[in-house]
């Protein structure tokens, strides 16, 4: 996966929040890549990149556990366990990425502010292609589709050209596991 394809716009109202370093199992090589939401299963030791190509949309509420968010890459070697810093889990913190298709986020040839504020509150999903994470814009929230984890949020886009706001839906926390 590509290094920083998100990055930290806004920390919640405390700052940024606590950074832990954590275990990532042996068997793969720098997995985790800094700027990469990373997820744990309750009741398993280690951490891991939360999306990869086979998973290519996602996260989804209820399905997907997002631990935190990779601030330095994993040094796990296919021989010996590693390990990655992570920001925690933390409800408000605003995060930047790059949109799927420009144009949908009043990004490209013609920009445009009032497209953009269009998908403000949009609950969308991530992308994975070719290693490359982006924000999908397709709207996704109820009880037969699923819930889309991510929540989009205002932004300039004079300020932030080429980049999609949003925040995490808390229960994406993969301390909402039961």
């Amino acid at each position: 996966m590509a290094k920083n394809d998100f990055s930290v716009l806004e920390p919640h109202a405390g700052g940024i929040p606590t950074v832990t370093q954590y275990l990532v199992a042996k068997g793969t090589t720098s997995s985790i890549n800094a700027g990469e939401f990373v997820i744990k299963n309750v009741g398993q030791s280690t951490y891991a990149a939360a999306f990869t190509a086979s998973a290519a949309t996602q996260p989804a509420v209820g399905t997907d556990y997002i631990a935190g968010f990779a601030m330095s890459t994993s040094t796990e070697t296919t021989t010996a366990t590693g390990f990655v810093e992570v920001m925690q889990f933390q409800p408000g913190v605003v995060y930047l990425g790059n949109p799927k298709t420009a144009a949908n986020y009043g990004q490209g040839t013609t920009p445009s502010q009032t497209t953009y504020n269009n998908q403000v509150g949009r609950r969308v999903l991530i992308d994975v292609t070719a290693g490359v994470h982006t924000v999908l814009n397709t709207d996704g929230w109820s009880a037969l589709s699923g819930k889309n984890g991510l929540i989009v949020e205002y932004i300039d886009i004079t300020q932030y050209p080429g980049k999609v706001a949003f925040r995490l839906a808390n229960g994406l926390s993969y301390l909402n596991q039961a």
